[in-house]
């Protein structure tokens, strides 16, 4: 399927995250994308399916509106859909919308109040409670008038900071994406170190559910502009990213159907706050209770939201369907085909997962070639590009053997 006009992707970001979306866009439309990052890289300049602009500065609100009005001038016939790939490049997006608009792009995003709203993760967790999403028990510190942290579950817990992007743009000694820590004296330390950051916002302290990354689930849902839900696509992780910087990344994720409750409560939170476009649940099922418990939202796409896509239901066509051609949905597709997603080779999966019926699973698909690594794209034609892939795998069995 073509789109009636010129149609450019213009996507924020330049990493794995953008191939990835990239990637979509041109299987269903053969069109390349356009990157704008901090920083060039192997994915963003060694492919003939991404056009890449470098921007040291982008974190300048005054320098993207800049870049980005040099891109509507550049291209004032094509449809551009401008798409951020992390959270900090999501919200740029959603706080420069008007100006955005005005400048001519499409912008696919909720307003920066729901935003707002569902980023800072004790809010989110308030709307939890309202729609009765399940989610672990937490306990907010406030880094304004540190009030004691006195929980009411055991060590060891989980801590993380409630506004990820505001997170993203601090920096310190031994600073993580998510801490599991083993004691009060641990906790007391870590908050005091990163009181004495950059970083002012509150942090999360959570009950540590037990179960290795085969617990985790993902729940990635597309809302129409009337915010009905109308694809909701779960995965089942095999195995996470265990270095520090990316904890927590699927690997790899088997699709899967999941509860049907559980599904349900995501698509009624979503429906009734009227959210629009992509968004994505990290969830984990708890083994002490069986409760599948809603850790957190993105208001975008995962970086490991291919996994969609590899499955059947591309994710650039409910963009382009809706926000470019204007055309509408009707009911909601449950994604219920089986497929693997894979950033790793087979034999770490193997070697990772205990469950029989898991590995049997993803046996399966290999036999049956239903297995996609978002960036072995053979339409890709730079030479490169393909070099690198192979490299990248390498790497990757010689990085997650030390997990193992």
């Amino acid at each position: 399927m073509k789109p009636v006009r010129k149609l450019l992707p213009v996507l924020i970001g330049g990493d794995f995250a953008a191939y990835s979306q990239a990637r979509t866009f041109h299987e269903a439309y053969g069109v390349s994308s356009l990157a704008v990052t901090t920083a060039g890289n192997v994915l963003n300049t060694r492919t003939s399916i991404l056009n890449t602009i470098v921007e040291p500065e982008l974190t300048d609100p005054a320098v993207f509106r800049r870049r980005m009005k040099e891109i509507a001038d550049s291209y004032p016939d094509s449809d551009k859909l401008v798409l951020g790939c992390r959270d900090w490049q999501v919200r740029m997006v959603i706080e420069n919308k008007p100006a955005l608009e005005e400048m001519g792009f499409i912008v696919p995003y909720i307003d920066v109040e729901l935003l707002d709203q569902l980023v800072l993760k004790e809010h989110f967790y308030e709307l939890c409670d309202k729609y009765g999403v399940a989610y672990p028990k937490t306990f907010v510190y406030d880094f304004k008038n540190k009030k004691d942290p006195v929980l009411d579950f055991d060590y060891p817990v989980i801590a993380k900071p409630s506004n990820s992007a505001a997170y993203y743009n601090t920096s310190f000694e031994g600073q993580k994406k998510v801490y599991k820590v083993g004691s009060r004296e641990e906790l007391l330390e870590l908050l005091d170190r990163v009181g004495r950051s950059d970083y002012s916002d509150k942090f999360l302290i959570q009950e540590f559910v037990p179960g290795d990354d085969t617990g985790m689930h993902l729940l990635t849902c597309y809302c129409d502009k009337s915010g009905k839900v109308r694809l909701a696509a779960a995965g089942h992780t095999m195995m996470e990213d265990h270095e520090e910087n990316s904890i927590g990344n699927p690997v790899a994720i088997l699709s899967e159907v999941l509860d049907e409750e559980v599904t349900a409560s995501a698509v009624r939170m979503l429906e009734a706050i009227g959210y629009n476009g992509f968004a994505n649940f990290d969830i984990k099922y708890d083994p002490r209770d069986g409760v599948y418990k809603f850790f957190e939202i993105n208001t975008r796409l995962g970086s490991s939201s291919y996994y969609v896509t590899g499955a059947g239901y591309n994710t650039a066509e409910y963009y382009v369907k809706e926000w470019v051609l204007g055309e509408k949905f009707d009911g909601c597709i449950i994604a219920d085909r089986p497929h693997l997603y894979s950033k790793i080779p087979q034999s770490i999966i193997n070697a990772y997962v205990r469950d029989d019926d898991l590995k049997a699973q993803v046996a399966e698909q290999y036999r049956a070639h239903r297995v996609s690594n978002p960036i072995d794209y053979k339409a890709d034609r730079n030479l490169l590009h393909h070099m690198y892939v192979r490299l990248f795998m390498y790497r990757q069995k010689k990085r997650f053997e030390t997990y193992l």
